[in-house]
């Protein structure tokens, strides 16, 4: 959902280690006694469950949503309306951590340019500097069909990774690009310049022969990318349901590359309440895994209350979810 408020290692453990990567066995990954996967979605691929955290809202809720659902990561909105002053605090971060968490994403502002992901990365990187053992990607930008056309937005990320992967290393911290929403031309949004999502993603994604390489194939390919999964009832992939097929952002970044690791940053099915929800969650978190190989193994649910009611995820749902494998 938008904002509408307006690779190399460094010292110490390994990131590849944290991370995992894909096709990895269903045994936790362990790093100083610490177990940083997650419960296994099949017997050969594992999932990491969790939920999207923006302000506002009761602080207590969302705590208490998220560790009903049993999770081993969140996405945090950090900058959330404000692109220059962090929304949460430290002592909030280690509340979310304390449910259970082994990986946290610390989302950008929606469109930022290299010299703001810069200036959020460094407001954060104390925190990352003293919590060696969790994995921390910094996810770069949202939905930038929303925002600017795709040379630009592609511009921005690549730019970004150039000027900050090595400048702020750290092991246990990746930089992610959030991929496109799907927007296409439709009587709902007539203005829109691209006639299909897949037109506007190949030319976010496409080596523009600028020396930035492309989004998959290149000398600042991110190693993990994020996308987004949204239906009306089912998170399953429909194919015959064409633009509306909640898979589709998957199935065109898996049509580039099927070796990139892939967070699903946000997933939502648009109902509101109830357990049966929570029980499609389930089913999406647990399929994934083994229909993507294991490129998918992070699912984040949208979202902790308040968010739209349409999508908050209620206390029986969260219930529900934390029933995952």
């Amino acid at each position: 959902m938008r904002d509408d408020d307006g690779t190399p290692t460094g010292r110490g453990v390994s990131r590849r280690r944290l991370l995992g990567g894909v096709g990895a066995g269903a045994a936790a990954l362990t790093i100083g006694g610490v177990a940083t996967g997650a419960s296994p979605a099949s017997a050969a691929y594992y999932m990491k469950w969790g939920a999207v955290c923006s302000p506002p809202g009761d602080w207590a809720t969302k705590v208490d949503r998220l560790r009903r659902m049993r999770p081993q990561t969140v996405r945090v909105s950090m900058f959330w309306g404000d692109p220059y002053n962090r929304r949460f605090a430290d002592w909030q971060l280690d509340q979310l951590l304390g449910t259970g968490l082994n990986e946290m994403i610390i989302q950008s502002s929606e469109d930022p340019d290299s010299g703001l992901v810069s200036r959020q990365l460094d407001q954060v990187l104390p925190y990352i500097d003293a919590h060696p053992n969790i994995l921390f990607v910094f996810e770069i930008g949202n939905e930038p069909d929303y925002h600017t056309d795709p040379y630009t937005a592609r511009w921005k990320r690549l730019t970004a990774l150039r000027d900050n992967l090595w400048s702020r290393a750290r092991s246990n911290l990746y930089l992610a690009v959030n991929m496109p929403a799907g927007r296409w031309r439709n009587p709902n949004d007539p203005n829109f310049g691209y006639s299909s999502s897949g037109a506007y993603f190949d030319a976010f994604v496409r080596d523009a022969g600028d020396g930035l390489g492309g989004m998959f194939h290149g000398p600042y390919s991110p190693k993990i990318i994020t996308a987004h999964c949204y239906s009306w009832d089912h998170l399953r992939r429909y194919p015959s349901r064409g633009e509306d097929n909640p898979y589709k952002m998957v199935d065109y970044v898996r049509g580039w590359s099927t070796s990139v690791n892939m967070k699903i940053t946000e997933a939502g099915i648009n109902i509101a309440g109830g357990t049966d929800r929570g029980s499609r969650y389930v089913e999406f978190g647990s399929s994934i895994a083994n229909e993507t190989a294991g490129q998918v193994d992070s699912v984040i649910f949208y979202g902790l209350p308040d968010v739209e009611l349409s999508y908050s995820i209620q206390a029986a749902e969260a219930d529900r979810i934390g029933t995952h494998p």
